[in-house]
């Protein structure tokens, strides 16, 4: 089985916003979620943030440092995969990203600017319910533009090209990672070298 190994360096140009509630919260939805499947999640519990006000979004931390999980880059490339299917000639791409592409390590540490440090952001959100319009507010944990992170992708068989990940990588200058990408959050620049 051919194997090709890249090393990938993200650098957001626009504030990061976090994606998992408290850890009450998120522990009651994960426990349920993978006692229905008997997946254990205990790994990701125990990076959860503690006690935060009601409604907050938050990073992982692992010894106090911010982190994102695998899927979080995986889900990115999934969702250009979407946008970009038949992107020199691979159909289904989506597929072959979740089936061929595999992240390096499991928690990724983010790396904030120096003298940076995480602050909130709060922001109204604004559905169509059939009982009419409603508005809510959100709070997440944002970091600032200027952090990175480091890790490698692992890429089985021959479709899914450096190429191709190019192009869904490219992607990233338009629509990034997290909550609110579609306001423009967690835009970023990357390089990507062949290991």
């Amino acid at each position: 089985m051919e194997i090709t190994t890249y090393h990938l360096k993200v650098t957001f140009t626009e504030p990061i916003l976090g994606t998992q509630p408290q850890k009450d919260v998120a522990t009651e939805f994960t426990q349920d979620k993978a006692r229905a499947k008997g997946i254990p999640v205990e790994d990701e519990e125990e990076t959860l943030p503690e006690m935060l006000e009601k409604g907050t979004t938050a990073f992982h931390r692992l010894d106090g440092q911010p982190i994102y999980y695998d899927y979080m880059v995986k889900g990115f490339l999934k969702e250009a995969g979407l946008v970009f299917n038949g992107t020199h000639g691979v159909r289904a791409l989506r597929s072959k990203i979740d089936n061929l592409v595999f992240v390096l390590p499991r928690r990724i540490p983010l790396q904030l600017p120096l003298g940076s440090d995480a602050s909130f952001l709060e922001r109204p959100l604004r559905a169509l319910t059939a009982q009419g319009p409603r508005v809510s507010l959100a709070r997440s944990e944002t970091l600032p533009a200027g952090t990175s992170f480091a890790c490698m992708l692992q890429v089985l068989g021959g479709p899914v090209s450096e190429p191709v990940l190019r192009e869904l990588l490219d992607y990233g200058q338009f629509k990034g990672f997290g909550q609110w990408r579609n306001a423009g959050f967690g835009r970023f620049t990357y390089e990507l070298a062949q290991a």
